[in-house]
């Protein structure tokens, strides 16, 4: 592992190529969109509304540091929800133009991505079901395909409708699937290589609850990519890994070192890749190099395993 913590380590000095955050630019953290607005001295306000209540931070830059900024409460008296005195870095490289968040120890948490989007609920739509999206077969053998807006089960297509509630999304799926395996609302958690579904009924006030009916575990079969290859492709934000526990994290972890060819020693990540058709091993881990896409989603996750059991 000391080639690719190597690299890691140098997650720093991208920010020699960070420009200027632009003037009415829209940055989403994986939940809302924040508009920035240039202020004097350098100075970022963020700002966004969620139900009403308007949230805001500001961005101080730090002198010497072309790209660095320290967190501070904004000057509208809107509700501060970022720790003062964090660090926030540009980077703008590899087709990337983000914001990354440091905390005291100097450890990646969280992100912001540049985008033309300003639909919060659109964003969040497509962040989760980009976790969905994949080959999967259910234990009585039916092959399901979940896509951006429909599935395929057992051969028939159907629409499916991430649900949502001030434009977020809660967790459910809307499968318009009568007649399939899968038909109804169902609740959805990620497992270990996989997903499992439960049937979710509405009370009177349109809070959904898990119905006392059979639940439906469906496993990943794609055999050319995996569990798991959204995070070598798609990069994070960090909220995203709460669906996670922290077993399936390390494995998440690691799959991103997989498909590069990483050679494991540990026994179980040997075993449990070595099984998968696509992994290929390197001859060497010297040679492999991971893009700044794999690197700060890896750092990500790394933040989560270390914070996962006082969360929870």
């Amino acid at each position: 592992m000391k080639r690719i913590a190597i690299i890691l380590l140098m997650l720093s000095a991208f920010t020699t190529w960070a420009q200027d955050i632009e003037q009415g630019s829209l940055w989403y953290n994986g939940a809302l969109v924040y508009n920035a607005t240039l202020a004097e001295g350098g100075r970022v306000i963020l700002a966004s509304t969620v139900e009403g209540e308007e949230l805001e931070f500001m961005l101080v830059p730090v002198k010497g540091e072309p790209g660095t900024y320290t967190i501070a409460e904004g000057p509208n008296d809107a509700m501060m929800v970022e720790e003062v005195g964090h660090t926030v870095r540009l980077i703008q490289q590899e087709d990337l133009n983000i914001l990354c968040f440091y905390d005291t120890k100097d450890t990646l948490y969280k992100l912001m991505t540049c985008t033309r989007e300003e639909d919060n609920q659109k964003l969040n739509v497509e962040t989760w079901m980009t976790m969905l999206r994949g080959d999967y077969t259910m234990t009585d053998g039916t092959r399901v395909t979940i896509d951006w807006n429909k599935a395929l089960v057992g051969g028939t297509y159907v629409p499916i409708e991430a649900m949502t509630f001030n434009g977020h999304t809660t967790g459910i799926l809307r499968i318009d699937g009568e007649g399939t395996p899968l038909n109804g609302c169902m609740e959805v958690q990620f497992i270990k290589g996989g997903l499992c579904l439960y049937p979710v009924g509405f009370d009177e006030y349109e809070f959904p609850h898990r119905l006392l009916t059979e639940s439906f575990t469906l496993t990943e079969s794609n055999p050319n990519y995996g569990c798991y290859d959204y995070v070598s492709n798609t990069l994070l934000h960090g909220s995203e890994l709460n669906y996670y526990d922290k077993p399936t994290l390390r494995l998440m972890r690691n799959s991103i070192l997989a498909r590069r060819g990483y050679v494991f020693q540990s026994k179980d990540l040997k075993e449990y890749f070595g099984k998968e058709p696509w992994y290929r091993p390197a001859e060497s881990n010297d040679e492999i190099k991971l893009s700044l896409l794999e690197q700060l989603n890896i750092e990500l996750i790394k933040h989560r395993e270390a914070t996962y059991d006082n969360e929870v």
